[in-house]
């Protein structure tokens, strides 16, 4: 339930039976008829590998017709007061957003009895999220790293007797801190399980390679360690004390790294411990490097394209920490983005790898898309809904969206695209999930 990763591919399995029905049909797979479905089958690869995307009136055309479309990823189709789903895996999605009422009230009521606030993160799985949002109980938040500690903190100070964190470890760290803050460390803040909850992008930065990397920062002049937020206490304690060291978050770290070059002349950056993530940051800069000085200083007040490119070459990047899941989002799955939903809007966020960067770059760029953290994703999303919402948006013109991060974000998603489209109940929202091969079954008994 805390962080899982439920779909890799039992490859055993199925070599075992592939070796079983060898030996079954013999040379029988020489026959007319193996040889017809190997041909059905390559022909079917070819279609989903290399195909032209079909255009929105032949897919009309199709459908009224009865022909079924090949589509790439699995989608999860949302309205006022309905979810399609299509594909096995938008199916698992949308299952537990529906919860029953006694799994509901069994909570409520426990919560209540306890008076126990629950603060979760966006990633959390949906069989989870969808009982915690169906809830009546009131200290109940999910959100992203940072927000979970500053709801944890109201919900004490409304009354709450102790606080359960549904996440990893650094979370839980998080609003330990957050609450001894702001005066709270009488409030109980509980891990659920004693074995650690690890996340591999946090173990990252315990590992020997990032100490070096901080030892050649303590070691430059004027250097800055930039740490991302999901990382231990201990870590950041750590490299405070090779050198000083300031926290982000994927929501605040664009115009902090410009605020830490502007505060401290020829400064040094060190960002760490996601490698992706300090590569779509260098991307960001050059961009940066290259736009007129009104847009820069929309962003930092004291940069212009002249300033941020001489920082840009002062900005380093820890090469060895990644989020396994976002990992995912790679070279493959980027292109299939490109071919088959040109005209959708692509989200993503910043610890994707640099091929999904791009596209969601490329489509903020035009207004299509946004790059950023959890919670700036679901706020684009809602934004565009509301427009379409409000500028009377055909019914027949469903709106796309591509979730570049973790699917656990979906009840999120569902949850506030639904409450918008209540005056549009004719209006639809259609949630592409971007899932890499390797992350899929090829069939529905795997």
């Amino acid at each position: 339930i805390i962080f899982s990763l439920r779909l890799s591919l039992p490859q055993f399995r199925g070599f075992h039976h592939w070796l079983l029905l060898t030996n079954w049909f013999g040379e029988q797979r020489k026959g007319k008829e193996y040889k017809r479905r190997e041909e059905k089958r390559k022909e079917r690869m070819s279609l989903s590998s290399t195909a032209q995307p079909p255009t929105t009136e032949q897919k009309r055309r199709l459908q009224d017709q009865g022909v079924g479309v090949v589509q790439a990823f699995p989608t999860l189709r949302v309205t006022a007061g309905q979810l399609l789903p299509t594909g096995a895996f938008a199916e698992a999605q949308a299952k537990f957003l529906c919860p029953t009422a006694s799994a509901v009230a069994e909570l409520d009521a426990l919560l209540k009895e306890k008076n126990v606030g629950v603060v979760a993160h966006f990633y959390m799985g949906p069989e989870l999220q969808g009982v915690l949002s169906a809830c009546s109980w009131p200290h109940i938040f999910v959100a992203d790293s940072l927000a979970m500690g500053d709801a944890a903190v109201k919900m004490a100070q409304a009354g709450a007797r102790a606080v359960v964190v549904l996440g990893v470890d650094f979370m839980s760290e998080n609003v330990r801190a957050v609450m001894d803050h702001s005066g709270l460390s009488h409030i109980p803040v509980y891990r659920v399980r004693e074995e650690d909850i690890g996340c591999s992008l946090a173990d990252s930065a315990d590992k020997p390679a990032y100490g070096k990397y901080l030892t050649a920062a303590g070691h430059t002049p004027r250097s800055v360690h930039v740490v991302y937020i999901n990382t231990g206490l201990l870590t950041k304690a750590k490299a405070h004390a090779l050198v000083p060291t300031i926290t982000c978050t994927s929501s605040n770290v664009v115009k902090l790294v410009l605020q830490a070059f502007a505060q401290v002349p020829d400064a040094h950056v060190w960002f760490g411990p996601d490698t992706y993530m300090g590569h779509n940051l260098q991307t960001l800069l050059a961009t940066l490097s290259s736009a007129d000085d009104e847009a820069v200083r929309k962003l930092h007040s004291a940069h212009t394209a002249a300033t941020v490119k001489a920082a840009a070459s002062r900005f380093h990047v820890f090469e060895e920490g990644n989020c396994v899941v976002h990992h995912m989002f790679g070279e493959d799955v980027a292109k299939k983005i490109q071919r088959w939903y040109p005209d959708a809007f692509i989200t993503a966020h910043l610890e994707v790898p640099g091929e999904m960067f791009g596209v969601a770059l490329r489509a903020r760029n035009v207004g299509r898309g946004v790059v950023g953290s959890t919670s700036d994703i679901l706020g684009f999303i809602t934004q565009r809904v509301e427009e379409a919402v409000r500028d009377g948006r055909a019914a027949d013109a469903p709106l796309q969206f591509v979730l570049g991060t973790e699917a656990g974000m979906i009840t999120s998603i569902v949850r506030r695209v639904q409450e918008v489209l209540r005056p549009r109940p004719e209006l639809a929202v259609e949630i592409v999930f971007p899932v890499s091969t390797e992350a899929v079954c090829p069939d529905i008994e795997s």
